[in-house]
């Protein structure tokens, strides 16, 4: 793309079967097509932003077809700021001979592989006069000037506005200005407290990368004077203070550092200084006096740009940490009962959710499980939503009924008079009597499947929701429990509908091996397609496992302390007593590695109390480790970018002897979980094999 200051805001792309576009029209025509700026915002009103440069100049585009051989590759389209220009017939002519031209050089470079797959950016060069006059028609004539520069600057002007977020913003970054300046190195680094850290670079060495990151502000640097005195600095590459700071790589050992020109500007906002970018120019970038304007808009882009994208950050932890304060750390595991759970708040905001859910182990071996949706995305709901977990839990511990749960906490809602409505589905589980009773208030009722995976059908009638009317009418629906029944409790924002829902769930038939964790992954992963992500939304996975005595038998668990990294080695112990009570020793020296390598991860990056799950079954047994951040745990692959970190290779090994793990986000913390396969004596009678033994 070659642009006058005229043409800074031309569009980079358009659809190839657009034909307001003259560019389009040719490739689909294969004649020379032109076209007016006047038709094409006619059609899309929406580029008058990004033509905001142009609009006040009514062009005229003409465009000629590229060809590869036979094959129409491409369009080659020039720009006049005329209004209904006329192509003139020696125009045209001039501009078929130089497609032409172009189109059998490009058909040379494919017939020698090179690919004609655009690159991500355009390569943007000035079409202004040389200073020694020369027509700037030829082709050679062109010369870096301002007018590319403030073409990438317009541009990433633009890109920025979509996004709030440091990081995207930061990426955004360097893909534009790393080709824009012809940088052989950039680093952007922002003010934390009074160190500075690292938020992105590009062509920079480790070391230079490891001294900036939590550099003081009261140290002296080239970062830090631009800071303190608010001004731009240059410094060549030989100077001691920038020497080191370029990437040395087969490509550019034989460069010379001293090539390098740094520029380093302050991020500066109308009042204050958000951060620093430092450039390494090479050879080839714009000569720095002449891009002073450029470099100025540049630090106060990014300045207003990383100040707003800060402060949305820092909103937006506060929502999700609240969001997540709300929800339970960890969900019981009782026996008879494996539980699991999955949250996903709204994309892309900082409001607050409304979706609860909770599980409730009761002082008579029953298991109450609730899942609801409050009105509303604002602090308002959230409250409530606090409000109502708490009440239902009350209600629950006391021992009524779903029935009674729901008209209560409906009592409670009206009697706050928020002027908002929620949403509740409330089951009773007793594992011992192999029944459960549900009600519900306005929530899609669970979706219920059998142990081979079959729907099942429970007629459950959904009441109205919570706080619409003084005295509703819920009712109760009695189910009995069959071995392996999976209950799915979910909020209207996973799926849109019951049907799409049972899309998500789909068969459940390989989940009665106990892999609660992989099938959630599985609803969440798909309904993530099916939904608006414009809600939040809360899944809750149950399976009855059988009678509480039996389930007893097979399952173990034990709690450690936050911080308690003793409990370690207490947790090798019981892990060792309960498989030789299991019978299955064999798989000692394995699992207490695996196990003790999870836990102290689980201890040392998730700061929280962490709990056990040992099950075992037929054909393998499982290992759950569960804690309260919801951080996913990261096996560390080798080599390293630090060469001293030691910490994070457990998960490679659970990945090399475990027959199977995983690594679940449940809901405000998280699950690791492996497997380990067990030797069956294929001569045991089947008739002295326990349910939990087939299973």
């Amino acid at each position: 793309m070659a642009v006058s200051p005229l043409g800074v805001a031309s569009l980079e792309s358009v659809a190839v079967d657009d034909d307001v576009y003259a560019s389009a029209a040719a490739f689909q025509s294969g004649k020379t097509t032109t076209r007016h700026s006047i038709d094409i915002q006619g059609k899309h009103p929406e580029v008058a932003v990004s033509l905001a440069v142009s609009v006040s100049f009514p062009s005229t585009v003409s465009a000629v077809p590229l060809f590869c051989g036979p094959r129409r590759i491409g369009a080659l389209t020039a720009f006049w700021p005329e209004p209904f220009r006329a192509l003139p017939e020696e125009d045209e002519t001039y501009l078929v001979r130089t497609a032409d031209l172009l189109s059998r050089r490009l058909e040379a470079l494919a017939a020698q592989g090179v690919s004609m797959a655009p690159a991500p950016l355009p390569l943007v060069v000035s079409a202004e006069p040389r200073e020694d006059g020369t027509d700037a028609s030829s082709l050679y004539a062109f010369a870096p000037r301002t007018a590319p520069l403030v073409y990438h600057l317009h541009k990433l002007a633009l890109l920025l506005t979509s996004t709030n977020r440091t990081r995207e913003a930061t990426t955004l970054v360097l893909e534009r200005i790393v080709p824009a300046f012809g940088a052989r190195a950039i680093s952007i680094s922002l003010i934390e407290s009074d160190r500075l850290r690292l938020v992105g670079a590009s062509g920079c060495s480790r070391e230079y990368l490891r001294s900036l990151d939590g550099l003081p502000l009261s140290r002296r640097a080239p970062e830090t004077d631009a800071i303190a005195q608010r001004r731009r600095l240059v410094c060549p590459g030989t100077s001691e203070a920038m020497r080191g700071r370029l990437l040395q790589t087969p490509q550019t050992a034989d460069t010379d550092e001293g090539d390098c020109t740094w520029v380093v500007l302050p991020l500066m906002t109308s009042h204050r200084v958000v951060g620093v970018c430092a450039l390494g120019l090479g050879a080839t970038s714009p000569d720095v006096t002449a891009a002073q304007a450029v470099l100025t808009a540049v630090s106060t882009l990014l300045g207003q740009t990383f100040e707003r994208t800060q402060l949305y950050d820092a909103q937006y932890a506060l929502a999700e940490k609240l969001q997540q304060a709300l929800l339970p750390r960890m969900l019981p595991q009782p026996p008879g009962v494996l539980a699991t759970s999955r949250y996903v708040p709204a994309m892309g905001g900082t409001d607050l959710g409304g979706d609860w859910y909770d599980l409730i182990s009761l002082v008579d071996g029953s298991v109450a499980a609730v899942i609801g949706d409050v009105q509303g995305h604002n602090t308002t709901a959230a409250v409530v939503m606090g409000q109502l977990r708490s009440a239902v839990r009350a209600y629950a511990t006391e021992g009524h009924d779903p029935v009674t749960v729901l008209s209560r906490t409906n009592r409670l809602l009206l009697d706050l008079e928020t002027d908002l409505f929620a949403t509740c589905c409330c089951v009773l589980l007793d594992p011992a009597g192999e029944t459960m009773r549900l009600a519900t208030a306005g929530n899609p009722p669970p979706s219920l499947r059998t142990a081979d995976g079959h729907p099942l059908q429970a007629g459950v009638d959904i009441g109205v929701p919570l706080g619409v009317q003084e005295n509703p009418d819920y009712r109760a629906t009695d189910v009995p429990l069959a071995p392996g029944t999976l209950l799915a409790l979910y909020t209207d924002g996973l799926a849109g509908s019951d049907d799409e829902f049972a899309h998500a769930l789909g068969s459940t038939a390989g989940t009665v091996d106990g892999q609660l964790e992989t099938l959630a992954d599985r609803i969440i992963d798909t309904a993530m397609g099916l939904r608006s992500r414009g809600d939040d939304a809360a899944l809750l996975l149950l399976r009855y496992e059988g009678p509480r005595d039996e389930a007893r038998a097979n399952v173990r668990q034990y709690a450690i302390q936050r911080r308690d990294l003793r409990g370690v080695h207490r947790t090798r112990e019981q892990l060792r007593n309960w498989l030789a009570a299991w019978e299955l020793s064999e798989l000692t020296e394995t699992a207490e590695l695996l196990t003790s390598e999870v836990v102290t991860n689980a201890l040392v990056h998730g700061d929280s109390d962490v709990n056990v799950h040992v099950r075992r079954y037929g054909t393998f047994l499982r290992v759950e480790v569960r804690d309260s951040d919801p951080r996913p745990a990261e096996p560390v692959t080798l080599p390293r970018a630090e060469d001293q970190a030691e910490g994070g290779r457990g998960l490679l090994i659970v990945s090399a002897l475990a027959s199977a793990w995983g690594n679940s986000p449940s809901g405000r913390g998280k699950t690791v979980w492996f497997e380990l396969e067990v030797s069956v004596d294929d001569d045991l009678a089947p008739a002295h094999r326990s349910p939990w033994f087939d299973r």
